[in-house]
């Protein structure tokens, strides 16, 4: 767990690992507006801080996510 924190991008397979939650469930994650990937030809990345932000701002931590 500690290498995927020093990356700067998760696979959708690693951020479901990293949330505990079902690759289903991820692939739902990835196809909403509002949660941050990023595609590099058929790949799929999520950068590792704007889904801490993203998570944020999910719990209503006062996250700036999407502030520019």
């Amino acid at each position: 767990m500690q290498e995927q924190k020093d990356r700067m991008a998760l696979s959708v397979m690693e951020m479901a690992e990293a949330l505990g939650i079902s690759r289903p469930t991820a692939y739902e994650l990835i196809h909403r507006a509002d949660f941050p990937t990023v595609r590099i030809g058929k790949r799929v990345l999520i950068p590792a801080s704007a889904l801490s932000a993203w998570l944020d701002h999910e719990a209503g931590g006062g996250g700036d996510y999407g502030a520019q």
